[in-house]
């Protein structure tokens, strides 16, 4: 899962700020954007930027749901954002306001109550996501744990935000991603959590969430999980022994969130690697859910189309994987829109290509999602389409 900023949901969004703040003038960009706009999208044969039916639809009708993560300014009915979300979503995933940290605060546990009032306007369950995180724990829980530790907090954080917002969940990431490679031979991350209660506080949190929410399905949910290269090999070796290590134990696990944070700078893909992967997952009798999938880009300097078009075809051969198994269950967007995401480009990303931009333009935003910064469909909305309509499950 990505890192978040804390700042309130109706604060100024971060991607746009970062872009609007640059020194360099975007003319150039919008001028070539506009154009690419009117010509007809380079993947999937040519198919315009008009999106066709609801990706939801589409999802379901294979036997699998799509959503996306949104903030609470995005589903507000002021937001243009809003019907986009209503139109494609078949749920939504609130992006922090369901975390620790943030129900911890007065303020904070209200725009929680908020967002759960919009979705349920909207007629869109939520997802889960997310209950423990190393990342998201309140100051004074950090403190507590570290000076006296009592499971007993963590127990009540997890039983009190399940009977507030559970109702209609299916799908519950309990322990965001637990391992972390070169430190210790069990793979496990060096979190408060591991400090405070040791290995067992996984067992412990799936059985409190479980002890809450009978009805629904839990998940653990890990990231770089994707590529074939040393550190993801790693990486999902201890993750496939913890899961074996938890089942063997009868812990109710039901399935596993792939993040799905695709990264062009990022080589190789292995259709053979991560479809073996899964397929051993899937043998454990658990579930996949494909959790937070966008796409880093790599080369800033090409036209939109161009950019556009190796986003889709990245995350098509990624989606022919993981929808060709069955126990992939739904499909995630970590966001909607290239106007809100995490992806920003930095001083980083510009410094990568020297000498670019003298023009006066810009690379813009990170363009990794299915829709861009105008809300218009782009290459990547045709290869989630294109997934989930070429792979059906039976009965779908």
């Amino acid at each position: 899962m990505p890192p978040r900023s804390s700042a309130p949901a109706d604060a100024p969004d971060p991607a746009l700020e970062i872009a609007r703040g640059r020194t360099i003038a975007r003319r150039g960009l919008l001028a070539s954007a506009a154009a690419a706009a009117a010509a007809p999208a380079t993947f999937a044969c040519g198919q315009t930027r008009r999106a066709g039916r609801p990706l939801h639809e589409l999802a379901s009708a294979s036997g699998r749901f799509y959503g996306a993560a949104a903030l609470l300014r995005e589903v507000r009915p002021d937001s243009p954002v809003r019907a986009l979300l209503q139109r494609d979503c078949g749920l939504l995933v609130p992006e922090v306001e369901l975390n620790w940290d943030h129900l911890a605060q007065p303020a904070d546990h209200l725009r929680m109550e908020e967002y759960a009032a919009h979705a349920r306007d909207m007629g869109k369950p939520l997802h889960g996501h997310t209950l423990l995180w190393h990342r998201s724990v309140p100051a004074w829980a950090q403190e507590l744990l570290r000076t006296a530790p009592d499971w007993g907090i963590v127990a009540a954080h997890i039983r009190s935000t399940i009977r507030r917002y559970g109702q209609g969940i299916a799908y519950w990431e309990v322990v965001n991603e637990p391992i972390d490679t070169g430190y210790r031979p069990d793979g496990l991350r060096g979190s408060l959590f591991l400090e405070a209660f040791g290995p067992d506080y996984i067992r412990r949190a799936l059985e409190e969430a479980a002890a809450a929410a009978p009805a629904a399905k839990l998940l653990i949910n890990e990231f770089s999980l994707d590529y074939d290269i040393p550190v993801e090999r790693e990486r999902r070796r201890h993750l496939l022994r913890l899961l074996e290590r938890l089942l063997k134990a009868g812990v109710p696990l039901h399935g596993l969130g792939v993040q799905g944070h695709l990264d062009l700078q990022k080589r190789p893909f292995s259709a053979r690697v991560f479809e073996a992967f899964l397929a051993e997952v899937a043998g454990m009798g658990l579930d996949i859910v494909i959790t937070e999938l966008d796409v880093r880009e790599a080369d800033l300097i090409q036209p939109p189309q161009v950019r556009d078009r190796l986003v889709a075809e990245h995350a098509k051969a990624y989606l022919d994987v993981a929808l060709d198994q069955p126990a992939t269950k739904g499909v995630i967007t970590w966001g909607i829109t290239d106007r809100h995401s995490w992806l920003e480009l930095g001083e980083a990303d510009l410094a990568r290509f020297p000498g670019a931009w003298q023009d006066g333009t810009s690379p813009g935003l990170n363009r990794g999602l299915p829709f861009d910064s105008d809300l218009r469909a782009k290459p990547m909305y045709y290869a989630l389409a294109a997934a989930f309509q070429g792979r059906a499950l039976a009965g779908g």
